[in-house]
């Protein structure tokens, strides 16, 4: 009885199960392959869970989702593509001006569901951003790597899977007697696993070069959006909103895009920013009040 009560603490506890995950991916990398075609359906699982307790609707609900397109997009986007220039392996420095041009993590929205942030505020939020990509994630790409080849229709793809579908089935699943929390959890070890064991052959190459930059763009931008948030006296539940849209890309997209385009040496900024992404949320979850 005692063991199981502690069994399902620890699965409620999402520092733990990304701490679980992160050793796992760099330890026994051999099964990430096998895990990855269920990543899309674990982002799926999470994102619906995350928005049981959220009204949906079409009018309302916009309120700052234009500031996290800002966040996202100028300010974080901006910062990438700066702190990238000094970098003269020229397929590094593509996958950090890949990993500038893609959207928001769409993780973020289950972030923010544990964190206790602005669940409506991010998802807008990620709506607008996902939309505004269709034309900026080919031109950024294009303009600062002399790349095309994005093709806008994988976007609303990813759009339609993993925002649209998972809203329309929380309306159903709400009723469900299902701690959200649980499938949450269980959907970030196996996505956070499976991109850290891909990548784990090539986390330590260049990583003198890219880790830097990987912790100036989530830990040194994330930690200034919060103290911004704070001064400007936004709510608690939005400094969490616009600290992860500020701080989080779609970093399965962009190693996807990043290798297709520049080759496998590509993926390392995306590989060494996840597990920076990754030690952030610990941050953010053991540093919030409890």
């Amino acid at each position: 009885m005692l063991s199981r009560k502690i069994l399902l603490r620890l699965l409620r506890n999402t520092s733990f199960i990304f701490i679980l995950s992160v050793f796992c991916g760099l330890a026994f990398p051999s099964s990430a392959t096998v895990a990855e075609p269920f990543m899309t359906p674990a982002l799926m699982v999470m994102m619906a869970f995350s928005l049981t307790e959220v009204h949906i609707g079409l009018k309302d609900g916009w309120s700052g989702s234009f500031s996290g397109l800002i966040l996202n997009y100028g300010i974080l986007s901006g910062l990438i593509i700066a702190l990238s220039s000094t970098i003269t392996d020229e397929a590094v420095k593509s996958g950090f001006i890949v990993m500038a041009a893609v959207p928001p993590a769409i993780s973020i929205l289950p972030m923010t569901r544990l964190l206790k942030g602005d669940v409506r505020l991010s998802l807008y939020s990620e709506v607008l951003s996902y939309l505004a990509a269709l034309l900026l994630m080919p031109g950024i790409i294009y303009l600062f790597a002399g790349k095309s080849g994005v093709d806008p229709l994988d976007l609303a793809e990813i759009a339609l899977l993993l925002i649209l579908f998972p809203a329309l089935v929380s309306r159903f699943i709400r009723f469900l007697p299902i701690n959200p929390v649980f499938p949450i959890n269980l959907g970030f070890f196996l996505v956070t696993y499976t991109v850290i064991g891909v990548n784990q052959p090539i986390i330590w190459n260049d990583i003198g070069t890219v880790a830097p930059i990987a912790l100036a763009r989530t830990f040194g931008i994330g930690i200034a959006i919060y103290i911004a948030a704070v001064l400007a006296r936004k709510s608690a539940s939005r400094r969490i909103s616009y600290t992860l849209l500020g701080s989080s890309k779609n970093l399965g997209l962009a190693a996807v895009v990043a290798m297709m385009l520049f080759g496998p040496e590509a993926g390392v900024p995306c590989a060494v920013s996840a597990l920076a992404e990754t030690a952030f949320f610990i941050f953010l979850a053991a540093a919030k009040p409890r």
